[in-house]
């Protein structure tokens, strides 16, 4: 093949018509100039004549510009990561992490870190949610109703503390929101709550086995890695990983890698609901991944499935947790001390409603034997709320569920199938009916352990309308 010289090359695009001495040539077409000039090596590039040089170098700066215009890599909140990894570990957190008192401990110092790491960073929030106002006017009223407590009741010392704690979960919608910058962000996030799930299986697994039993009986319930709480409470933490995970999983493209990561992570925690023997947690779960799957788009592939395993569960569980879930009864004459003795609080807890219907007693005040004689806890965390929070209290509450709820829908009927934006509100929906289904039997609303994570959920929601479409990051 005969070698094309770069003088014939720019007599053929009109590049070299110009007579000598007329001064630089100007190209008759310089956008195949251009291009030519594009395709060939540097050396013959460079022989070109200087007219057709200065024709593109107007369009020169533009292009580097745009092959240059690469999107600057979001900075990260690396201390965010490191204490949603340690807050469901409170087995190492109290009993390995220093707590030097007067408030440097984990919760404390981790949060206030990752709060600054949030600002340095030039962290910002979703603007014009709902959840955000409601969220902050419940923090607000809950600080007034500490200071509505102190009149009602004595030995309020933790009072303070067990605020701190209940709000710093909440706050975790504000932290995770003003550290998420982009969709690498949200997916950093959400390995960072996959990160502690093997070791609390591996937990759950030894205790589980050294009071294992072929038949039910209290002893066998466990508490996994929350060492200041109890097996309810743990339970209900599990239920809302296990149906969040498995929203991600059933409605989110993803790489072989991802799937696999959150099949574990459900697996994790599908044992954490079934050894904490929590009747609570099993309805919750159960109607938590049904929502889930009825309110997908792509539900009718999965009937067939849904018929099997309902066939064959029953015989496939361990007969104690069998044994468990048949004792739940609410019939007068056939309840359980359990089941009884919480219908006895929440009379309790209506009649001090009755009494102090606008305010209430107080934040933690319930337990008192100043308000309830038994000194126990509701077991139910609307009526509780009724009776500390009297209707402000209520509204509040109410104000939250129902913002977290249409954060959810809008999530849903506003997102494209398959992507993060969408599997992650189709969790958050199931997480939040199983929210109110185990806070009808006990408070899975309060402590930061089980909620911390059902917030930070609820921020990647919030934070997902206002980041650039997913398809142009990936």
């Amino acid at each position: 093949m005969t070698a094309v010289r770069p003088d014939a090359i720019n007599r053929r695009a009109g590049m070299g018509g110009a007579a000598p001495g007329d001064g630089a040539a100007q190209p008759r077409f310089p956008l195949a100039a251009r291009a030519l000039r594009r395709t060939m090596p540097a050396a013959d590039a460079a022989s070109l004549p200087a007219g057709s040089m200065a024709a593109g170098a107007s369009a020169r700066p533009a292009a580097a510009a745009a092959h240059l215009a690469v999107p600057a890599r979001a900075p990260r909140n690396y201390p965010l990561y490191l204490f949603l990894f340690l807050l469901p570990l409170q087995n190492i957190t109290t009993g390995y992490l220093p707590n030097i008192g007067g408030g440097v401990n984990f919760l404390n110092v981790m949060f206030l870190v990752s709060l600054a790491t949030a600002f340095i960073i030039r962290g910002r929030l979703a603007r014009g949610e709902p959840i955000n106002f409601w969220a902050m006017a419940y923090a607000l009223y809950a600080v007034v109703s500490l200071s509505i407590g102190y009149q009602y009741v004595t030995e309020t010392e933790t009072h303070l503390n067990q605020l701190k704690d209940h709000l710093i979960a909440v706050f975790m919608l504000y932290l995770v929101q003003m550290s998420v910058r982009d969709w690498q962000g949200v997916r950093m996030i959400i390995l960072a709550t996959l990160a502690p799930l093997p070791y609390i299986a591996k937990v759950v697994w030894v205790q589980h086995q050294s009071v294992s039993h072929d038949h039910y009986t209290d002893d066998l319930r466990i508490s996994g890695t929350f060492a200041l709480l109890g097996a309810n409470e743990f339970a209900a933490f599990c239920v809302t990983m296990a149906v969040v995970l498995f929203a991600l999983l059933l409605a989110c493209r993803l790489s072989r890698r991802w799937r696999l990561l959150l099949a574990g992570g459900i697996a994790c925690m599908v044992v954490g609901v079934l050894f904490a023997y929590s009747r609570t947690a099993y309805i919750s779960l159960i109607v938590g991944m049904v929502a889930v799957i009825l309110v997908w788009r792509g539900r009718w592939k999965l009937i067939l499935p849904l018929v099997l395993a309902a066939a064959l569960l029953p015989s496939m569980l361990p007969s104690s947790v069998v044994e468990r879930f048949d004792s739940t009864t609410v019939e007068e004459g056939q309840r359980d001390e359990s089941t009884e003795m919480r219908i006895e609080y929440w009379k309790v807890a209506w009649a001090n409603f009755l009494r102090h219907p606008v305010m209430g007693t107080g934040f933690h005040t319930f337990h008192h034997r100043e308000i309830n004689p038994y000194g126990k806890d509701t077991h139910n965390l609307y009526i509780r709320t009724l009776s500390e929070g009297g209707v402000i209290g209520a509204v509040m509450l109410l104000g939250v569920l129902l913002s977290l709820l249409y954060t959810a829908w809008r999530g849903l009927t506003r997102s494209r199938s398959g992507t993060w934006q969408y599997a992650l509100a189709l969790g958050l929906l199931g997480a939040w009916i199983s929210m109110i289904i185990s806070n009808l039997f006990g408070d899975r609303f309060t402590y930061y352990p089980v909620v911390a994570y059902f917030w930070t959920y609820v921020a990647l929601v919030v934070k997902a309308r206002h980041l650039p479409p997913e398809d142009a990051v990936r």
